[in-house]
């Protein structure tokens, strides 16, 4: 099932900035087209593994337990 996920691109400082809203997801580029693709290429990098993710991300909320 595919997702649709929203983002956004601005100028900052001379250098395009992609952000995916939802995931809060940011990548840059020299261009608005480089700043786009390094963006797929982070969400692919951030789907390819979701079960490692969602383990750290149990990890974490472990070790926030602990340290209460």
């Amino acid at each position: 099932m595919a997702e649709k996920l929203n983002f956004t691109v601005d100028l900052e400082d001379g250098v395009f900035v992609a952000r995916c809203i939802e995931l809060d997801i940011t990548t840059d580029g020299l261009t608005k087209a480089e700043a786009v693709e390094n963006l797929k290429e982070a969400l692919n990098c951030y789907f390819a593994n979701p079960d490692e993710r969602l383990d750290r991300r149990l990890r974490g909320a472990e070790d926030e337990d602990d340290a209460r």
